[in-house]
């Protein structure tokens, strides 16, 4: 027995467990991954344009559309005929607006909208120039004592109008820009 008994291994024990560390070249259990190089992020369309937010600019589009709209409805039911009452202008001018808000809030959403919204926002502009010219005149051609609401109420119309004005020519020269820039990125493809 002290043949066989030499023969056989030990079993260790709990204390003398001995661990084997593999030295093969296996790849570790977990990987990590270490950017050797920053690779520059892929902008998105229109990428230039939405940091600049235009949908705050749109927001007041939206408000003043519906400011407008509001008045011209208020100015309609007087019982002065002027040329701004005759031609809806404050109505027609409010629904442009905020159709012109409308499209700078996709613009976000729906890239494709560059051109509509360009167009848009040119022609809000243009019945703009025209709206505020004809409530000037009727402006011109009121008395205040006479008629002092119809008076105040066109006065804070044409104001609106101007405020909208000021914002979609920001928000128009900012769409010309960005729709240069992709006219030309288009070119080099």
């Amino acid at each position: 027995m002290t043949g066989q008994g030499s023969s056989r291994k030990q079993q260790p024990s709990m204390a003398s467990i001995e661990v084997e560390e593999d030295d093969d070249g296996t790849e570790p259990f977990f990987k990590q991954y270490h950017a050797s190089e920053m690779l520059p992020s892929q902008k998105l369309p229109l990428h230039n344009l939405l940091q600049k937010q235009p949908m705050a600019l749109g927001a007041v589009q939206v408000v003043c559309g519906f400011t407008s709209f509001g008045l011209g409805l208020i100015l309609a039911t007087a019982s002065v005929p002027t040329y701004g009452t005759l031609l809806r202008v404050p109505i027609v001018i409010g629904i442009l607006f905020f159709i012109s808000g409308l499209l700078s809030f996709l613009l976000f959403k729906f890239s494709v909208l560059l051109p509509v919204s360009y167009l848009v926002n040119l022609g809000s502009v243009c019945m703009s120039l025209v709206g505020v010219v004809l409530l000037t005149v009727d402006l011109s051609s009121m008395t205040f004592n006479k008629h002092q609401e119809v008076f105040k109420v066109t006065a804070l119309i044409v104001s609106v109008i101007l405020l909208a004005l000021a914002v979609t020519a920001v928000l128009l020269r900012w769409l010309y820009v960005e729709q240069r820039a992709g006219s030309g990125g288009s070119k080099q493809r």
